[in-house]
């Protein structure tokens, strides 16, 4: 009888010291963590601790959580610390709750943009500090299945986790468009050699973009413009799926739909000089922004391309003839230079096709191929 009233003080104690350091991190009251760390993290003669710092006291999206972890997750950096330093928190226990969603902890900084916590922790990474545990698994996108016992953020939509290639926490960073923390690390490794997965020009194995070609997908000005002009990011290299800058620009501006996209496919063009002209059919076909699109064939237009997406699109069409594109002879002898080897349409926009559903059922492969192999005539 006395030992069962034991137990249940013992998780009443347990759930309600969980609460309040709870509450103190949500609200970044590093007084009030500070005060439970003393009072009730310290061990007494013959008894463990009340408070055990390394255990989960919150659930994000049914994933159990300790304190270090969440205060991490919610970018406080002081509370981060001072769970850290006055608690002796580990950080291992931290990285081992984020290994249930395949994650590390450098990988979520970067993503939600905790700048001043990753100034803070990046020195423990670079050491590779004993405690931190850096997993090989493949990484999954930051997207978590709500339950009932969720504490907190519960206002997302509910999302399952959908497996991803790994990606660099610098590579993150850029995806989700988070120019400060790709400020910070550019500083923070100018005049030393970065390990790849914090190199700005380095390209992803797998897929093979870079820091530029995957600032593209964001139809961030500023991003793009300070990759170019500060770290010198190259625009011109083509990821594994043969998509330069201007494609993987045409094909985000159609996931995305914002009128921000066209500001970057100008300076994009303009100012890098990124190749509009190659492929300049398959980009015209997934184009959708009418602004853009009007942007692109006057481009095309004054390199003497006469060309047009309803023409493109007639010539996709079964029910059309092939339509024959007007072109200056000289500058078709300097493309079919500039082009190289030519790629699989279906293999580019893969996704683009399957996302919208277009109906290719019925499409002879003799059909899809020919979209890659417009008919040219000489220009009058």
């Amino acid at each position: 009888m006395g030992n069962c009233c034991v137990i249940k003080k013992n998780v009443n104690i347990d759930k309600y010291l969980a609460r309040k350091m709870t509450e103190a991190i949500e609200k970044n009251s590093v007084d009030k963590i500070r005060d439970l760390i003393v009072k009730f993290s310290t061990p007494t003669a013959n008894k463990e601790p009340l408070l055990h710092i390394n255990k989960p006291i919150v659930k994000i999206y049914s994933h159990d959580m300790n304190a270090l972890g969440y205060a991490l997750f919610l970018g406080f950096t002081e509370s981060f610390a001072v769970i850290l330093e006055l608690g002796k928190a580990k950080l291992s226990s931290m990285s081992k709750c984020f290994e249930n969603i395949s994650k590390r902890p450098i990988d979520i900084i970067c993503e939600l943009g905790h700048r001043q916590l990753l100034e803070y922790y990046l020195p423990f990474y670079l050491g590779k500090n004993d405690e931190i545990l850096v997993s090989d698994s493949d990484s999954l996108s930051l997207s978590f299945t709500p339950s009932k016992n969720t504490k907190s953020h519960n206002n997302e939509k509910s999302k399952t986790i959908t497996p991803m290639s790994t990606m660099s926490p610098l590579h993150r960073a850029t995806e989700k468009s988070k120019l400060n923390i790709v400020q910070f690390i550019w500083e923070y490794f100018k005049n030393r050699t970065p390990p790849n997965e914090f190199n700005i020009h380095h390209q992803d194995e797998y897929t093979g973009d870079n820091c530029a070609l995957i600032s593209c997908k964001t139809g961030n000005l500023d991003l793009i413009r300070f990759l170019f002009e500060v770290c010198r990011a190259d625009f011109h290299i083509f990821n594994k799926r043969k998509e330069n800058a201007v494609q993987i620009l045409a094909v985000w501006s159609k996931k995305r739909k914002q009128k921000r996209f066209k500001e970057c496919f100008k300076y994009v063009i303009e100012t890098i000089g990124v190749d509009y002209t190659y492929e300049f059919e398959e980009t015209l076909l997934v184009l959708e922004d009418r602004s853009i699109v009007n942007y692109l064939e006057e481009k095309l237009r004054n390199d003497g391309i006469s060309i047009s997406k309803s023409r493109i699109d007639d010539k996709y069409s079964l029910s059309k003839g092939r339509v024959p594109v007007s072109i200056d002879p000289v500058l078709e002898n300097k493309l079919s230079k500039i082009r190289g080897n030519r790629f699989s349409f279906k293999e580019l926009f893969k996704e683009e096709l399957e996302e919208s559903k277009f109906e290719l059922s019925s499409i002879s492969a003799k059909e899809v191929q020919s979209i890659s192999h417009l008919t040219f005539t000489e220009a009058k």
